[in-house]
């Protein structure tokens, strides 16, 4: 039987992970997706773990968690997609600045030609 537990951090809720065994669960990889073979994709969906190898889904115990999850795992993504973008600009600028033409540059990139002004800017 698992059990639920939430710390109060001043006006902050922060879920703990169910109980098993007698201490909380973690949060655990759940199955990856694959997608993509040329890079490592994260696991679509994690799941609570115990030392004793018992697992559960994230949203077994309290529904909520799981739109927590999910959330957090949208920031990561925002997070990544704009530091890859920044760094796509940096990367685009330095090769122009080398004498790259841009047109040709956006082009075995696969970058849209409306968005080579805003890479050089």
């Amino acid at each position: 039987m698992a059990e639920n537990d939430v710390h109060v951090v001043t006006d902050q809720v922060i879920p703990v992970g169910p109980v098993h065994c007698g201490s909380h669960m973690a949060i655990s990889a759940g199955p990856s997706y694959d997608a993509m073979k040329w890079v490592s994709v994260e696991p679509i969906w994690p799941e609570w773990a115990c030392g004793c190898g018992f697992r559960m889904d994230i949203d077994a115990i309290d529904p909520v968690s799981g739109v927590w999850i999910a959330a957090l795992r949208r920031q990561s993504l925002q997070h990544e997609l704009a530091i890859s973008q920044n760094t796509l600009a940096l990367a685009f600028r330095k090769a122009v600045d080398a004498g790259v033409n841009p047109q040709a540059l956006a082009e075995v990139a696969g970058v849209p030609a409306a968005e080579i002004e805003t890479l050089l800017a």
